[in-house]
């Protein structure tokens, strides 16, 4: 038994993406992560853990500088794990993060810090809501604005922080943002990459003068439909569990729950 690491995104699919693939909306982040290393390496660790017979039965990842990503861990396999990464943060279902945050902050002596608490949400049936205005897709004359909206999102929810100019920049390239128009561009919702299938979105914003009008559901219903319309077969989102408005609101889009996740942060002794 023991985790097999490798750079190489080929090699671990190769090895271990069976597991990933049998829910790709499940998996939608280390598949994404997987689908983005295909497009542009960068320098993203892989990872997967063999049992007595060879079999593949746990996976994670990790793209610097964020959180250790954890898709599957079997309990045999943690304390390897924690070991081989030595994380300062991991994210994952909520269960196994709290689990590998435990034996990495006793590995490293230090407190563990909740900072971000989620819920993962795969479509159903979408139900488009009603709201004043229309849908366009974002193109490059829209970018600062993207720039701006994606900073304010993230101040905003307190997602990890990244060079949101180049991930504005890579999403323009496939089309991956969708803007409402009300006498002006009112609210923005993007994707990723489809990925083995499914595709997530996010983020969701909207400017607070022009909240409380439907706009955000109208934005990412519009959003989820060309996902469909580009052949996605699962189209998932995560939501902050702290905000009961949002869950809220993608329940009546037709998203229902799968599972929660968590963000925790081990600081050292």
């Amino acid at each position: 038994m023991t985790w097999h690491e490798t750079t190489d995104v080929e090699q671990f699919l190769a090895a271990a993406g069976g597991l990933l693939l049998d829910d790709p909306g499940r998996h939608t982040v280390a598949l994404t992560v997987a689908e983005n290393v295909r497009a542009q390496p960068d320098g993203t660790r892989f990872a997967w853990w063999t049992d007595e017979v060879g079999e593949v039965t746990g996976v994670v990842s990790q793209t610097p500088p964020y959180p250790l990503l954890l898709s599957v861990v079997p309990d045999e396999a943690v304390r390897p794990l924690v070991e081989l990464f030595e994380p300062r943060a991991v994210n994952g279902p909520t269960a196994l993060a709290a689990q590998v945050a435990a034996v990495s902050a006793a590995y490293r002596g230090g407190p563990v810090t909740l900072r971000r608490a989620e819920r993962l949400h795969r479509l159903g049936t979408l139900t488009p809501p009603v709201a004043p205005g229309a849908p366009r897709v974002a193109g490059p004359g829209d970018q600062s604005l993207l720039v701006r909206w994606f900073d304010a999102f993230i101040d905003e929810t307190g997602v990890l922080p990244q060079d949101t100019e180049a991930a504005v920049r890579e999403r323009l390239a496939f089309g991956a943002f969708v803007l409402w128009e009300d006498d002006g561009p009112v609210a923005l919702a993007g994707r990723t990459r489809k990925a083995f299938g499914a595709v997530r979105i996010g983020p969701v914003y909207t400017p607070p003068e022009s909240r409380g009008r439907g706009y955000g559901g109208a934005v990412t219903a519009a959003a989820t439909q060309r996902a469909l319309d580009d052949g996605a077969k699962d189209v998932v989102l995560f939501t902050d569990l702290t905000n009961p408005t949002s869950n809220g609101l993608y329940r009546r889009l037709g998203f229902e729950p799968v599972t929660d996740r968590a963000v925790l942060e081990i600081s050292p002794a």
